[in-house]
């Protein structure tokens, strides 16, 4: 055992050679070019601050802790490595701005730093489907018809985090002003966002993006208010593993005559023939919110079908 200690005493005292070998070709490499703008920006002096701080931690606590001369030598030379390149981060040698003194230099190189801070966890967390997010953002800004200034910008934002082109006469293209049609597709948008199975706590974040970007204006159009009930019934729906179908209201088509069975069947497909206390009616779709439900309901009685909000509820 004592042979075994005295060879890691040995290989602990050669680690320090090493240590010193690779702090001075680090040095080396970075100071031959520390007159480079790139390469002074692509030092971090946040991320340097805090490794000293570590270091002198550390040199403090095998001082008067426990005293080991070969760490104290050892950390010192991560701190001297850390000084240099805290110096060099600061530009102090790049053409051009000698003629600031340090800590100006210092300040500018963290107003950049600070800008850039997210920029690797925008690229990690990039959100599965983005391009379908931006999309339902827009439709929900452009709602009411009109885009705000602030409603543009934070949509700007997020597309440019996440390299994604925006363009409004783009997510225009086929709209209608003033039409059921915009809520219709903004709805579709979200279940087709949702079908994509994205993570929970990414559909959350959804749900806040869309609160954030309804506010912006301080003020919460009628338009949003019914679009925005319906939307947050999907997601809740959706992150509660779809526990909430009993509150949803159903829109029916009742026929009054044969004729009306007819065209029900041959315009909607897809809907979905139920009893009911007043006798036979089809189940065109299910709702989350009354208001998103009854505006459903004007486009069939536009045509002369006899349309009502039913929830099941209501039949107890």
């Amino acid at each position: 055992m004592k042979d075994f200690i005295q060879v890691i005493l040995l290989l602990t005292q050669v680690s320090v050679i090493v240590t010193t070998l690779q702090v001075y070709l680090r040095i080396n490499k970075i100071w031959k070019r520390k007159h480079e703008q790139d390469v002074a920006e692509s030092q971090s002096i946040a991320g340097i601050l805090l490794l000293i701080g570590n270091c002198i931690l550390w040199i403090m606590y095998y001082i008067w802790v426990e005293t080991d001369m070969l760490s104290i030598i050892d950390t010192s030379l991560y701190l001297l490595e850390s000084a240099v390149f805290l110096v060099i981060s600061t530009g102090l040698w790049v053409k051009g701005k000698q003629s600031r003194n340090l800590w100006q230099l210092a300040k500018s190189a963290l107003r950049l730093e600070k800008k850039e801070s997210t920029y690797l966890l925008k690229k990690i967390f990039k959100p599965k489907n983005a391009d379908i997010i931006i999309s339902i953002l827009h439709q929900i800004a452009m709602i009411d018809d009109e885009l705000d200034p602030k409603e543009y910008k934070i949509i700007q934002e997020f597309a440019n985090h996440w390299g994604i082109g925006y363009s409004v006469d783009e997510m225009n293209d086929g709209r209608k002003e003033e039409s059921e049609y915009n809520f219709i597709k903004l709805r579709n948008s979200m279940m087709q966002y949702l079908r994509t199975d994205p993570p929970k706590d990414q559909v959350t974040q959804l749900k806040s993006m869309i609160q954030t970007l309804m506010y912006v204006d301080d003020k919460l159009t009628k338009e949003e208010r019914l679009i925005e009930l319906e939307l947050f019934g999907l997601i809740d729906n959706y992150c509660d593993n779809n526990t909430l179908n009993e509150d949803m209201y159903d829109v029916l088509i009742v026929p009054q005559d044969k004729e009306h069975h007819e065209v029900v069947e041959t315009v909607i497909p897809n809907s979905k023939r139920v009893e009911t206390a007043g006798g036979v009616a089809y189940s065109i779709g299910s709702y989350y919110s009354k208001e998103y439900a009854e505006m459903m309901c004007t486009q069939y009685r536009e045509i002369n079908l006899f349309t009502i909000v039913y929830q099941l509820e209501e039949q107890s």
